[in-house]
């Protein structure tokens, strides 16, 4: 099961996997993780949810930036 929440994890940050899925997948590592005796089972689910909302923050601060620089680019040329 954690190669597999891995896997998403890497699948989402190249695209091809929804944050929602990898999500999903972070639950059911933890769950796997509390049913086999791991007491942090809570604090590795919240890091790895933690990274996986912080990637998805990372690439929408990312689109707006180039957004705004393309607005910017475009009004330049506008003015010339």
């Amino acid at each position: 099961m954690r190669l597999q929440s891995g896997r998403d994890f890497s699948e989402f940050m190249k695209g091809e996997k929804g944050m929602m899925e990898a999500l999903a997948s972070v639950d059911q590592f933890g769950e796997q993780l509390r049913l086999n005796g791991c007491v942090n089972h809570h604090f590795v689910s919240y890091m790895m949810r933690n990274s996986i909302m912080q990637a998805f923050m990372d690439m929408a601060n990312a689109d707006k930036k180039e957004e705004r620089r393309r607005k910017r680019a475009e009004a330049k040329a506008k003015s010339k």
